[in-house]
């Protein structure tokens, strides 16, 4: 069945353009945070931040998949005009989380103080004490905004992308004004950036949810639409999509775990600052690929087979276009980097080629994850997954011992190989029992 998908595609780029608009001033806003937050915490504590972050990254994810899982069955129900069902599914979905991230604060509660924080970010330049409060503040604040940021799912699955990305804008605003100003006027405070970090996250979570839901009250969560038996029909399909994102996380944040006890802040710092640079071209490929998550959903539905074919030929063309940027990073990216941070990095680490086959590799399998996430078909990246979070923390950890800190990046992409064969092999053999590739375009 063919038909003209989303209003012919229209409404697919008006989100495309506004979403590009938002993205370029929130990765501004991004890139003036990091020299500014690097000059404020000084080499190493900047170092324990970004460790920091990647452990409560590791404690917001425990959504057991109820997120991405709510995403689909809402674009389903969105698609099919059933206001009732998607009031029901949202309602749940948040009551759901705001449960789970409950019980995740108090068992993280129970252990926070006994936990050596120094011994695990391989730092004496911070006391004990601060960074058992550090630590409480961010994941309180982070769980907080766990629950919130549902709303991000409910924009995605209502085609609002846009939304999502001035959502990332005004948290990295707000950030990098908080940051200047205590720059300016406090002294350097791990606690301080871990609250005004989290503070400023919540904030701009409500602000945007006020905005989204006050024109769409028929999916504003309330407790009456909660039904425990809609648990397992999103769960059944967000369960998979946990175990991916466990995956994901246990190949991009154990990385910086790992680089913090092998070779302490200081190089995590190089690290990120070498990863920040090249990840500007994954955002503008997330940013490409974002509002084809829902779209694949909506055309799976109709059974829309010559739209999904466009849409990964797009996804395809951007892909090239982004070699471009990527290589550009490479040959230049230590001069970049002195005349953004004014940090000088090794010039022989080897990481900024570690970081160009990372990139090439995390583009190319994210153009078929996208199309699969969208579609539904989640049991050959969860198995996939299942491999690479048991390699990959070993795998780097021995990488790192023989070749240094560029080793642990290289045992990432090694992992992330399995992906790059096996994704694409699952997109045509799906496209190929729709009959897309003998139909026309």
């Amino acid at each position: 069945m063919k038909v003209g998908f989303i209003g012919a595609a229209a409404g697919y780029f008006v989100e495309f353009w506004r979403s590009l608009f938002f993205k370029v001033f929130a990765i501004l806003c991004s890139f003036l945070l990091l020299p500014l937050m690097l000059r404020y915490l000084g080499g190493e504590v900047f170092g324990v931040w970004v460790a920091i972050f990647s452990v409560v990254s590791w404690v917001v994810f425990f959504d057991l998949g109820l997120g991405s899982g709510l995403r689909n069955k809402l674009s389903e129900s969105l698609s099919r005009g059933d206001d009732a069902e998607s009031a029901t599914l949202v309602a749940t979905a948040y009551v759901s989380i705001a449960s789970v991230s409950t019980l995740v604060f108090l068992i993280f509660l129970s252990i926070n103080f006994f936990v050596n924080w120094q011994s695990v970010f391989n730092t004496q330049a911070i006391s004990r004490a601060e960074l058992e409060w550090s630590m409480l503040a961010m994941v309180f604040l982070f769980l907080v905004n766990f629950t919130l940021m549902l709303v991000i799912q409910v924009l995605h699955a209502s085609q609002k992308t846009s939304l999502t990305v001035a959502h990332q804008f005004f948290v990295n605003f707000i950030a990098l004004v908080a940051i200047f100003l205590l720059s300016m006027f406090a002294a350097p405070s791990l606690m301080i950036v871990c609250v005004t970090y989290g503070v400023s996250q919540v904030v701009t979570t409500l602000f945007v949810s006020y905005l989204f839901y006050k024109n769409n009250q028929k999916v504003m969560p309330r407790w009456r639409y909660f039904n425990s038996t809609r648990v397992k029909s999103i769960a059944s399909l967000g369960g998979q999509f946990f175990i991916i994102q466990l995956a994901v996380l246990a190949i991009f944040s154990s990385d910086k775990i790992i680089i913090v006890k092998l070779f302490g802040p200081q190089s995590l710092t190089e690290y990120e600052l070498i990863f920040k640079v090249f990840s500007s071209i994954l955002i503008i490929n997330t940013l490409f690929l974002s509002p084809l998550w829902s779209g694949y959903t909506r055309a799976a539905a109709v059974s829309d087979y010559a739209w999904m074919r466009g849409a990964l030929i797009r996804s395809h063309m951007v892909a090239l276009a982004l070699l471009v940027p990527a290589l550009i990073l490479f040959f230049f990216g230590g001069e970049i980097i002195f005349l953004w941070s004014g940090y000088r990095i090794s010039p022989d680490s080897g990481l900024l080629m570690g970081m160009l086959c990372l990139v090439v590799v995390r583009v190319w399998s994210d153009i078929y994850a996208y199309f699969l996430n969208g579609v539904g078909v989640l049991k050959i990246q969860m198995w996939i997954a299942i491999v690479q979070a048991l390699v990959n923390i070993p795998l780097s950890v021995a990488m790192g011992y023989k070749f240094g800190l560029v080793g642990v990046v290289y045992g990432s992409i090694a992992t992330l190989l399995v992906s790059v064969v096996l994704l694409p092999i699952t997109v045509f053999m799906y496209m190929r029992r729709g009959r897309l590739l003998t139909s026309d375009v």
